[in-house]
C-alpha cells in the first residue's frame, strides 16, 4: 500500500518563491560614493599624453581624510569636501622626476575659492592658468578652478619650478568650470587700502564670531592697523542673530549698526542683500567713509539698499 504524498511546507514554499524572485531580479549597479571614484581629470591627464600614474591613485573621504592630511583636515572639512584623489605622477620623457598631485573635490565653486583664499598670502608669486591663478613657487602650485581645489607638489630639483608650472597648466586646461573668484571677493579687491592676498571666504567664523560666517574678509593697510573689511552675503537676514551674539550690538539707524568686539569696535551698513562692515579703531567719519565705498562696490553682487 502506497504512502501519501505530504504536503510541503508553507514556510519551505515562500522560501522557495522568495529566493526564485529574487533570481529573477535584474542586476543593479550601487553608485560609487564620489569619494571612492578617483577624479576624473586623473584619465584626462594619462589621455593628453606626456605624464603618466607613478603609482595607482588613493582617494579619501571626509570621514578618513585625517589619515592623509592629519592636522590639515579641519582645514577642508568646513568647505564640504566630497572626496581627495591623491596621485604620484611623473612625465613620460622623465618619471623619476615624482611630483605628488591632490584634487579635492568640494560642494561648490565658492568652497573651492575658500580653499584656496586660505593658501593666499601677501607676496607670494602668482602665476595666471586660462581663467585661475595659480600661487606658485619652486616646489608648489596652489589653485582652483570650478568645484576643483589643486595642490602640486615636488621635490626641490633642478626641474621642479618647469614640472609644477607645466603639470597645473595641463590641469587647469581640463577641468570644467571657471577659476574666476565669486563676485563678493572681488568687491573687497576693489577697494582702496586693501592689503594683496588677504581676502578670504570664511566659512567657520570671522573676528571670532560664528554668527558672522559665511562670509569675505581681507585686510586693510594703516593707518590704523588692524583693521578688517567684511562683506556678509545675505547678512541682513542675520541680523537678528547678530543682536543675540555680538557683544554691545545695537543699531545706530536704520541701515546702520555697531557692536562692541574685545579688538576693538565692528561697524556694518546694510547694502542690498548683504551686510558690509569695517572692525578696527576708526572713528564714525571713518568708518563711514569705508562702509559707503563698500555699499558702493557691492550694488553688483547684492543689490541697491531697498
Amino acid at each position: 500500500m502506497s504512502r501519501p504524498v505530504p504536503s510541503p511546507s508553507p514556510i519551505r514554499f515562500l522560501a522557495v518563491v522568495s529566493l526564485a524572485a529574487l533570481l529573477a531580479l535584474p542586476e543593479v549597479a550601487v553608485a560609487a560614493s564620489p569619494a571612492d571614484v578617483s577624479h576624473p581629470a586623473l584619465a584626462d591627464l594619462a589621455a593628453r599624453g606626456g605624464w603618466k600614474l607613478l603609482e595607482p591613485p588613493r582617494t579619501f573621504a571626509a570621514d578618513n581624510l585625517y589619515e592623509e592630511i592629519d592636522g590639515e583636515a579641519e582645514l577642508f572639512l568646513p568647505y564640504g569636501m566630497e572626496g581627495l584623489t591623491v596621485a604620484i605622477v611623473g612625465r613620460v620623457s622623465a618619471p623619476g622626476n615624482e611630483i605628488r598631485l591632490e584634487l579635492y573635490r568640494m560642494d561648490t565653486p565658492r568652497d573651492a575659492y575658500g580653499v584656496w583664499s586660505q593658501h593666499r598670502f601677501p607676496d607670494q608669486e602668482l602665476l595666471t592658468l586660462s581663467s585661475s591663478v595659480a600661487v606658485i613657487s619652486d616646489t608648489s602650485a596652489d589653485f582652483f578652478r570650478g568645484e576643483t581645489f589643486v595642490r602640486v607638489r615636488a621635490r626641490l630639483g633642478e626641474r621642479s619650478r618647469k614640472d609644477v608650472v607645466d603639470l597645473a597648466s595641463d590641469l587647469a586646461a581640463l577641468l570644467p568650470g571657471s577659476g574666476a573668484p565669486p563676485e563678493e571677493a572681488r568687491v573687497l579687491e576693489g577697494q582702496p587700502g586693501r592689503v594683496s592676498g588677504t581676502v578670504t571666504y570664511q566659512k567657520r567664523a570671522m573676528l571670532g564670531y560664528e554668527c558672522l560666517a559665511p562670509g569675505f574678509e581681507a585686510r586693510r593697510s594703516p593707518p590704523p592697523d588692524r583693521v578688517r573689511l567684511l562683506l556678509l552675503p545675505a547678512g541682513v537676514q542675520r541680523v537678528s542673530r547678530l543682536t543675540r551674539e555680538l557683544p554691545g550690538f545695537r543699531e545706530l539707524s536704520s541701515t546702520v549698526y555697531r557692536a562692541e568686539l574685545p579688538s576693538g569696535p565692528l561697524w556694518l551698513s546694510r547694502a542690498g542683500s548683504c551686510l558690509v562692515g569695517v572692525a578696527g579703531d576708526l572713528s564714525r567719519e571713518e568708518a563711514g567713509g569705508v562702509l559707503t565705498a563698500l555699499a558702493a562696490g557691492a550694488k553688483g553682487a547684492c543689490g541697491a539698499v531697498p
